[in-house]
């Protein structure tokens, strides 16, 4: 007798896992990685890999990521990155979207940066005015924090800031989320909302490892 139930209860077990395979798998896939880049530099005698990225005000004007929501504000190619562990990340963020501002001046800090800094347009820097800002490139675990400046209103078609970091991850593999915190959802509540809560637009996954 108790050995059927032994049966019945591991026989339970392996369907439950089955289930929870199937919908984590494929009713719910992680989307594809963009992986850094390896480069031949290294610094604080970690290896330095590279990542590119572009913001943009719409995604589907901009030929790619059209995905449910074209008309949201993003991150392209994907907000799904994937670096080694103990590298050195130099990330370089072209930023095409508008002026929106930070509702917190604090954000306009550069923290968790090699030396807290970034250069905007080659130009070093420290911190933003907050007025000037767009988005940030934000992981909270990590202590990163990089404020990304806006296009002008009255600048050229095409125009774009040039933003590059460089920040350290662990030596461990993990998984940490992050986003932008300058509340660009228009249309939603406060500007909370929509791309600013969605993985694939202004909030993403590094995969450490």
């Amino acid at each position: 007798m108790r050995s059927r139930i032994w049966i019945l209860v591991a026989g339970v077990i392996v369907a439950g896992v089955l289930v929870g395979f199937f919908v984590t798998r494929f009713l719910n896939p992680t989307p594809p990685q963009i992986a850094a880049t390896t480069t031949s530099t290294t610094l604080q005698g970690r290896p330095v890999v590279s990542l590119n990225l572009t913001t943009v005000a719409a995604v589907g004007t901009a030929g790619q990521g059209n995905g449910e929501h074209p008309n949201w504000v993003g991150y392209l190619p994907t907000t799904y990155l994937k670096v080694p562990a103990g590298a050195v990340v130099h990330m370089t963020i072209d930023q095409q979207d508008g002026q929106t501002g930070l509702r917190n001046e604090y954000f306009g800090l550069v923290r968790g940066t090699v030396n807290n800094q970034m250069t905007l347009n080659g130009k070093v820097m420290s911190a933003l005015d907050a007025p000037l800002a767009a988005h940030t490139f934000t992981i909270p675990d990590l202590g990163v924090s990089v404020p990304l400046e806006g296009v002008a209103d009255n600048a050229p078609a095409n125009a774009q800031e040039v933003i590059e970091f460089d920040f350290v991850v662990p030596d461990k593999p993990g998984l940490f989320r992050w986003q932008c915190f300058v509340p660009c959802a228009a249309g939603t509540l406060y500007g909370n909302g929509g791309p600013m809560q969605t993985l694939g637009y202004m909030a993403g996954e590094l995969q450490v490892g």
